[in-house]
């Protein structure tokens, strides 16, 4: 039995295919935002260490990560059907689960929804779409501010739905923000240590001797 089955037998073949593929794309909205927290939200140290290796480049993943962040939770709240094609949607599960669940998910989903209002804004006004008063700065509406804490509730909200239904059927909870090997730390820690090596290159032509990587250079890359 694969896993689609493993779903399909617990929750029946509508809702598991469904859930199994909101529990996907929400695992991996979250590995994807703890990758920004790693690098842009926990220590000042680590901007530091950013900018001082490649402050642009670092700017630019800074930018891609939020915004796809926001992106997901949008396509996760958005509705199950627009433009006459079917989205994958949290609003898509209440009408599948079982009736005495049916109107606790219901609920979990509009806050769900209410908590991700601003990412829907963003998506429609900025990421998917450039709203054109707003780039030229003619006075529109601006954009709602979207901080790390709405981030951090928006998915918060988006767990507790899954998680409710995950109970119900398996008893069970997903740890979506679980920990991920070979993540943004093991770059930092490259990136500390090459810093490191050219701050002693640095130092060996301070004092007018050869470091070991001017006698032998590295190759590029």
């Amino acid at each position: 039995m694969n896993e689609r089955q493993h779903y399909e037998e617990k929750m029946g073949r509508e809702l598991g295919p469904i859930f199994q593929a909101a529990s996907i794309e929400l695992s991996w909205m979250h590995w994807r935002w703890k990758q920004f927290r790693i690098l842009f939200g926990e220590k000042p140290a680590r901007l530091e260490l950013l900018n001082q290796a490649a402050p642009f480049f670092f700017e630019t993943v800074r930018q891609s990560l939020f915004e796809f962040t926001l992106l997901g939770i949008a396509r996760l709240v958005g509705p199950p059907r627009s433009v006459g094609k079917t989205n994958l949607s949290l609003q898509a599960i209440p009408p599948l689960c079982d009736s005495n669940l049916r109107d606790e998910v219901l609920g979990l989903v509009k806050k769900a929804k209410d908590a991700g209002a601003f990412a829907i804004e963003w998506r429609n006004r900025h990421i998917a779409h450039r709203d054109l008063a707003l780039s030229l700065g003619e006075g529109t509406k601006l954009l709602e501010i979207a901080t790390r804490d709405k981030v951090e509730n928006s998915l918060a909200t988006l767990r507790n739905v899954l998680n409710c239904v995950e109970v119900k059927y398996f008893q069970a909870t997903t740890l979506y923000d679980s920990p991920t090997p070979w993540d943004a730390e093991s770059l930092l820690c490259v990136l500390r240590d090459g810093l490191l090596r050219e701050k002693d290159r640095q130092a060996c032509w301070d004092r007018g001797e050869n470091h070991a990587d001017d006698v032998h250079p590295l190759g590029p890359i």
